[in-house]
């Protein structure tokens, strides 16, 4: 009898633990990750590989980001207030958080995952927490809790997540409209020494950069490049690096220090990416050990969805090359330093 209670009593723990982790645990940790997101409200929270995929379909960033976030809340409240429905969800989710991982990390992203928003640990730290996670559901029985009949609860779960999902689109797609700017740009028809003329632009919420097809084209033709205030009205002629970086990036902090802390064997200009949608950073600056570079920036209000350091040499107003998240200690785009 003893060892039967004991048994009895050893699965009431697990199922206990079970209900914790599934119908608690797993919902806040799937929950504060949506808020966060809903929060920020930027398409760089998205994966990597995941942002490129769904940009390459054609769909807008903005708009996956808020189907994902309503799932994401639609999955807690059936977790919660759904008993049937519970373990099923968290492995559901908990599985796809694992492949999504997998897929960033074998892909090279060992940063980011934008998983808890801008201050997201690396993803080889989320795989671990989720796979931790996902092998608690589905080895611990999980002991029924019920609030109210099935019926009752599925119906107050799909309520509250429709009300959820139309404030998430509607906050995560107000944040998407046009931002429009004057840029100070010279006459390109017109000599170095001529006034500079404001023009006014519309530019994007966000910008997705893909430098794949900017060797051999005009420096003046690149559009992100023409959105850029005061930009050397020489751009045109001799050897030439337009470097955009962030205050923050220790691999951009790498790069100058490398190769540009001391007399550069050709003319460069250093932009600056805002690291928010609508703000520069103002804890965590690094100091730019440049002394010889020209310092601008991109102008704030449009979300940059890439990776600094981006590097690109110019040769008489043509790109010779053009290098996202350029390796500081083995660059692939630095053809004036001989690499």
């Amino acid at each position: 009898m003893s060892s039967e209670q004991d048994t009895t009593s050893a699965a009431g723990k697990a199922g206990l633990i079970g209900l914790i982790v599934v119908r608690f645990i797993v919902p806040l940790w799937v929950g504060t990750g949506a808020a966060i997101k809903l929060a920020e409200r930027s398409p760089k929270l998205l994966p990597e590989h995941l942002r490129e995929a769904i940009a390459s379909a054609g769909v807008d960033l903005h708009l996956a980001l808020a189907v994902f976030i309503a799932v994401e809340f639609a999955a807690v409240l059936a977790m919660v207030l759904i008993p049937r429905l519970a373990r099923p969800t968290a492995v559901f989710m908990l599985s796809i958080f694992c492949l999504v991982l997998l897929i960033e990390i074998f892909g090279g992203n060992v940063t980011s995952c934008g998983c808890l928003g801008s201050v997201s640990p690396p993803p080889w730290l989320m795989l671990s927490i989720d796979l931790a996670l996902l092998i608690l559901v589905t080895s611990l029985p999980v002991r029924q809790l019920r609030y109210a009949r099935d019926r009752v609860c599925t119906g107050i779960a799909t309520v509250l997540a429709f009300i959820i999902g139309v404030l998430v689109f509607a906050r995560v797609l107000g944040a998407a409209s046009d931002v429009r700017i004057v840029v100070s740009q010279p006459d390109m028809a017109e000599s170095a020494d001529e006034v500079e003329a404001p023009v006014t632009l519309t530019l994007p919420s966000y910008y997705l950069l893909d430098t794949s097809d900017w060797a051999g084209q005009s420096v003046r033709d690149i559009e992100l490049v023409s959105w850029i205030s005061d930009l050397p009205a020489d751009i045109d002629n001799g050897q030439q690096y337009l470097i955009l970086y962030s205050k923050t990036c220790e691999h951009c902090h790498e790069l100058l220090l490398e190769h540009f802390s001391f007399d550069p064997p050709a003319h460069t200009t250093l932009v600056a990416i805002p690291e928010h949608a609508d703000r520069f950073a103002e804890d965590g600056l690094l100091e730019n050990p440049c002394l010889d570079c020209g310092e601008l920036e991109l102008p704030v209000g449009v979300d940059w969805v890439m990776t600094p350091p981006v590097v690109i040499a110019i040769d008489g107003g043509v790109v010779q090359c053009a290098q996202e998240a350029e390796d500081p200690y083995e660059p692939a785009c630095l053809p004036w330093h001989g690499y």
